[in-house]
């Protein structure tokens, strides 16, 4: 029966994460998509050198990640497919795939020590289903990145029947790669050298072949960064001295070191964000020999201390949540008595928690990471031929000091305006124009026909209290030359 179970939940899983891939255009944060993307977008001519963001110049960003996206680029290019749209998507298809490689490990190296069914079921359905696992699998974002690379090769290393130097050497490597994808999870791979030779006592041996792994890997990332900024550069010292040496980092802004606690129970859905930060402290304190706490705790510490926080920098820990929060329940259970499953109360709290969870689990499967995109691609499908955007506030391609280039056609201009009345348009050239306000009146000199706007008009019936003032959308405007009749 439970066999049974786990084959259909595979097989949602994999149709949930698709089917997030497919509708959550776009980003999470600018990183994941001006220093991946936009990176490689420079290696394939899309971009220009000056419009990558500050981190290009000091050469601190490696380049694993712009050379998978170049990689996917020009491959899916032979079979005639250069529709960034697609190519995007294909992108956040293989970091689903990537997640859903690491939870089927995850889950046979953990599903069989959990011996009661509705704790191992609940911990299949975590594994696929919690809330912001489908988003953040799609996400080729660094921190989603490395993580999972570091979780596959843990389970690699624990399903080996018998251990040997080879393996210590391949496990190294794969954590080396999640190393270079970024740099953070150097305190990780810390961790758990440490406790291979403090808890496992491995030996000098293997943990000679566990360094060289690093090492083999690390190398290797030295390369693709030479290849990528066409000079040798140690892009992770770089990273080092901007941000913790010359205090970048902190530019940024600086918390107190608990605020990671408070951002998560904020930002991951309270009452729910409760079970995560409780699940994780109970954890290190039931497991203090395990290997997640040994690579957990060094991590956390050094970005509880370290002063600039954004909740994303932790997103790496993601994929041990379900691990966690089964075996603290399994914990607490053993010492009260599994009866108390079976308790009102606790079937109730089930319940509520499961009942939120599939909400943001929905709403996260189907909503954008950022709206914007769907402005792209409507100027993207609809103008192949030249065109001119015309703006006079703020320019959609602009964002976070640089453009967007990877969603843009080449044959696609901007011109800054002071008003819709100074746009003089071309008959060889599309003119469009862009605004956050609706354009009221008709221009003697041409009539602008809306071709795309935030949201649908019906919206504008329920402007109560006038909050689409307030609001900030996109309108785009084709100018026509004719005049109004």
């Amino acid at each position: 029966m439970m066999q049974a179970k786990k084959k259909w939940i595979y097989i949602l899983g994999a149709l949930v994460f698709i089917l997030t891939a497919w509708f959550s255009v776009g980003y999470n944060h600018f990183d994941e998509h001006f220093q991946v993307i936009e990176f490689a977008g420079q290696k394939l001519g899309l971009t220009e050198k000056a419009n990558l963001p500050w981190e290009y110049k000091c050469m601190m960003r490696p380049a694993v990640q712009p050379l998978v996206v170049y990689s996917v680029y020009q491959t899916v290019s032979c079979a005639g497919i250069t529709n960034p749209f697609i190519i995007a998507f294909f992108i956040r298809l293989l970091s689903a795939g990537l997640t859903f490689l690491c939870i089927h490990l995850i889950i046979r190296l953990y599903a069989p020590g959990i011996a009661n069914r509705q704790l191992l079921l609940a911990f299949l359905l975590l594994s696929f289903f919690l809330w912001f696992v489908p988003y953040n699998s799609v996400r080729f974002a660094s921190e989603t990145i490395a993580g999972r690379v570091f979780l596959i090769g843990l389970a690699w290393f624990f399903l080996r029947k018998e251990l040997k130097p080879v393996h210590y050497l391949v496990t190294g490597m794969i954590l080396g790669l999640s190393f270079i994808t970024r740099y953070q999870v150097a305190f990780m791979v810390f961790g758990f050298a440490a406790w291979l030779a403090i808890i496992r006592k491995a030996g000098l041996k293997n943990l000679l072949m566990f360094s060289s792994g690093v090492i083999v890997a690390t190398a290797a990332g030295i390369v693709i960064d030479r290849w990528y900024y066409g000079e040798w550069v140690l892009t992770s010292w770089n990273y080092f001295l901007q941000n913790i040496l010359l205090g970048k980092a902190a530019g940024f802004g600086v918390s107190p070191w608990w605020d990671y606690i408070w951002q998560t129970f904020m930002n991951a859905f309270p009452p729910l964000s409760i079970v995560y930060i409780l699940a994780v402290f109970l954890y290190f304190i039931y497991y203090p020999k395990d290997v997640m706490t040994w690579t957990m705790v060094p991590f956390l510490a050094v970005h509880f201390l370290i002063p600039h926080k954004e909740i994303r920098f932790i997103f790496p820990i993601i994929g041990f949540l379900p691990v966690m929060i089964i075996r603290t329940a399994d914990v607490l259970l053993k010492k009260n008595g599994y009866e108390i499953l079976q308790h009102r109360v606790t079937k109730i709290s089930v319940k509520l928690f499961w009942y939120l969870n599939l909400v943001m689990l929905v709403v996260l499967v189907f909503r954008p990471a950022d709206d914007q995109i769907a402005l792209y691609k409507k100027l993207w499908d609809t103008y192949t031929v030249p065109a001119k955007l015309y703006y006079t506030g703020d320019n959609p391609y602009h964002r976070a000091k640089v453009d967007v280039n990877f969603y843009k056609r080449k044959s696609l201009a901007f011109s800054h305006v002071d008003s819709l009345q100074h746009i003089v348009p071309s008959k060889d050239t599309v003119s469009l124009f862009v605004t956050n306000k609706p354009v009221t009146r008709v221009d003697e000199q041409f009539r602008p026909v809306l071709v795309y706007s935030s949201f649908p008009q019906w919206v504008s019936h329920f402007n109560v209290n006038h909050w689409m003032e307030r609001t900030s959308f996109w309108y785009i405007y084709e100018l026509k030359t004719e005049p109004t009749r």
